[in-house]
C-alpha cells in the first residue's frame, strides 16, 4: 500500500484499510456545509504519509484536526522535524497548512478528521483548544479512540445518529482539553470576556469600536484587550478579521453571490478593501479562490 498513491481525498467514497498496518480512512462527502450543526467530512486513522509535502496556502474550507504519530515538519523553511511525536494541530477553516516529514513518503503515520458546523465551532471555542498551534499529547489514544468511535457511528449499518456524533465530538474536545490542561466550559473566564466574544460573533460584520466594547464589558479598554488575548490567544481585531474571512471563504462557494454582496455581508462597504484583506489572509484574491474551488469540486 505504501508504494501506491491513493485517490484524491475528495473522491474517497468507501473505506480503505490495510489489515497489517491497521490503516482506515473514509471520506463522507464533498460539499461544504459550514452552517450545518455538524458534518463529519472525513476520518483517517494511522494513515501513512504518501506525499513528501502538503502545502495549502489557503487551507481547507473546514476544520482539519490532525495527529502526527512521528515527529513532523510544520515549518516550510526548516528541513528537520519541528515537532515531537504525538503532536496534535487544529487548523480552522481557511488557515494555511504545511506539513512534511522531510523523509521518504509513505512511512510515517498520521490520524485526522475533516469536520465542520456550528457545533464544532462551539466545542473548540468553549474548551479553549489552541488553534493552528502544535500541541503535544501524552497519550495519543485520546485521539485514536474517539476517531474510531466516530468512524464506527458514521458507518453504522442502519443509519448514524447525529446526536451521538455530536456527543462523541464533544467528548473528544473535552478529553483533549483535560489532557493538555486548557480551560474547559466550567473555567473561570470572566463573564464580560465571554459576553464580548458573543457580541463579536453576532456583529462581526459591523464596525467594531474598542471603546464601545469596553463600555459594554464595564472595564477599561486596555484591560479588555489584555483579557481577551489571554483567553482566546488573539487580539480582538484579528478575531473579527478571522470571522469575516472565514465567512467570506464559505460564501465564495456559492457562485450565485457576487463578490460585492459577499464584501457587504462580511462588513466591507468597499469591495477593494475586502479583496485586499482576503488576499492578505489567504494569499489569493477572492475571485481566484472561487475559481480554484470550482475546479477542485468538479
Amino acid at each position: 500500500m505504501q508504494n501506491q498513491n491513493p485517490p484524491d481525498y475528495l473522491r474517497w467514497d468507501h473505506p480503505l484499510s490495510d489489515d497489517n498496518d491497521k490503516v482506515i480512512r473514509h471520506w463522507f462527502g464533498d460539499e461544504l456545509q459550514p452552517e450545518s450543526l455538524m458534518t463529519v467530512r472525513g476520518i483517517g486513522i494511522k494513515e501513512p504519509m504518501v506525499n513528501a509535502n502538503v502545502d495549502r496556502p489557503i487551507g481547507t474550507g473546514d476544520w482539519l484536526i490532525m495527529l502526527f504519530h512521528q515527529p513532523a515538519r510544520l515549518i516550510k523553511q526548516q528541513k528537520a522535524p519541528s515537532t515531537e511525536a504525538k503532536t496534535l494541530i487544529i487548523w480552522p477553516p481557511g488557515e494555511k497548512q504545511f506539513f512534511s516529514w522531510a523523509t521518504k513518503a509513505g512511512i510515517e503515520y498520521h490520524s485526522w478528521m475533516h469536520i465542520e458546523g456550528t457545533w464544532v465551532n462551539a466545542q473548540i471555542e468553549s474548551n479553549l483548544l489552541p488553534i493552528a498551534t502544535p500541541i503535544t499529547l501524552t497519550d495519543e489514544t485520546v485521539m485514536i479512540c474517539h476517531l474510531q468511535n466516530m468512524m464506527d457511528e458514521m458507518l453504522h449499518p442502519f443509519a448514524f445518529d447525529p446526536i451521538i456524533i455530536q456527543n462523541l465530538f464533544q467528548n473528544w474536545a473535552r478529553a483533549i482539553a483535560r489532557q493538555i490542561g486548557t480551560k474547559n466550559p466550567n473555567s473561570k473566564m470572566p463573564s464580560y470576556v465571554l459576553s464580548v466574544k458573543n457580541y463579536l460573533d453576532k456583529y462581526f460584520n459591523q464596525a467594531i469600536v474598542l471603546d464601545e466594547l469596553a463600555s459594554l464589558a464595564g472595564v477599561s479598554r486596555s484591560h479588555l484587550c489584555h483579557q481577551f488575548r489571554q483567553h482566546f490567544d488573539t487580539s480582538i481585531s484579528h478575531y473579527v478579521i478571522r470571522k469575516r474571512m472565514a465567512t467570506a471563504q464559505r460564501l465564495l462557494f456559492d457562485v450565485d453571490i457576487k463578490l460585492g454582496a459577499i464584501a457587504h455581508q462580511v462588513g466591507y462597504a468597499d469591495i477593494y478593501q475586502f479583496s485586499k484583506q482576503f488576499k492578505k489572509t489567504f494569499a489569493v484574491s477572492p475571485s481566484r479562490y472561487r475559481k480554484q474551488q470550482l475546479v477542485h469540486c468538479q
